[in-house]
Parts: C-alpha cells; structure tokens; sequence
C-alpha cells in the first residue's frame, strides 16, 4: 500500500515537472536570472566582468565638489540615518524592491553614481554598483571603506537623524 502511495506520488511529481517545463518552454516572457547583486556568494569586482570599478577619494571628492556626482549609500538604513555623505541617497540593495523601480525613472542612465559602505570588508558598495550596472547605468563606481574614508578626511556629512 505504501509502496503504491510512493509510485503514485512521484509519477505525479515527474507529470507536473513535466507540464511546468513544456508551459516555460512556450512563454513569450522567460523568467530572468537573480541579479548577482542580491547573491550572497563571491562578488565580482574587475570592471571587465561587472562593468564598475573602484574610485580613489580624491576622484569622488573632485566629482563632489563639481556636483556631476550621485553618492549611493549601500549601508542599513540606521546606519544612513546615524550619518552619512551630503547629498547622499540611501540604496540598500535588500530593499530594492521598495526604491529600484523609483530609482530607475527619475535617475539619468548616464548619471556618475559612486556606491559606499563601511569597512575594508564590507561587500555592500560592490553589490549595489552592480546591481544599478545591471539595471543600465554605465558609470557607477565604488568607494571602498567610503563612509570611514570620507568622515575621517572631513568632507561633508549629514545626519537624517533629528538629535544629529
């Protein structure tokens, strides 16, 4: 009886696997990859496998400075509102589904976007350059250990905090 439940079940599983496959097969929209931004594992950061690259603080400071910037804060949002670069917008890559469609209207695909977070080892910059590099922006950079970086060589900050 069980041995039959058993059969039963995986030659139900094996037809609905194959109904699945054959309706994909014929679907004018296939489903798209997951952005390597949002995977967790190895980040790729040669700009000629990702399309972005790192930039120096002197770079980022001078396009500051020119205001021909947008500086994308990849941090969680109380970091963002603790402090942060002036003018900063706040893209953390795991709420993109709040802001990424926004982002993507009112944002110039030519914008220069330079991408922080905090820490030497912090992957968070890296995977928000490429997950705008994917979604069209071509001039997106990242700064590495920006927040420390920039805080600490005194340029500009603000808090979104009301005590900061």
């Amino acid at each position: 009886m069980v041995k039959q439940a058993v059969k039963e079940a995986f030659i139900l599983i094996l037809a609905a696997v194959g109904i699945a496959l054959a309706v994909y097969a014929v679907r004018p929209d296939k489903i798209g990859g997951i952005p390597a931004a949002v995977d967790q594992g190895a980040v790729r950061q040669s700009p000629t496998e990702s399309g972005f690259s790192e930039i120096s603080i002197e770079e980022a400071l001078g396009l500051y400075e020119e205001k021909s910037i947008i500086f994308a804060d990849a941090r969680h949002a109380a970091d963002f509102e603790a402090g942060h670069i002036k003018g900063a917008v706040h893209l953390y890559t795991a709420d993109q589904g709040i802001w990424l469609t926004e982002f993507l209207a009112v944002t110039d695909p030519a914008a220069v976007i330079v991408t922080y977070c905090d820490g030497e080892d912090c992957h968070l910059a890296t995977e928000l350059a490429d997950l705008l590099f994917i979604n069209g922006f071509d001039n997106v950079r990242y700064l590495k250990n920006g927040w420390t970086r920039w805080r600490e060589g005194g340029y500009p900050v603000e808090s979104s905090n009301a005590g900061g």
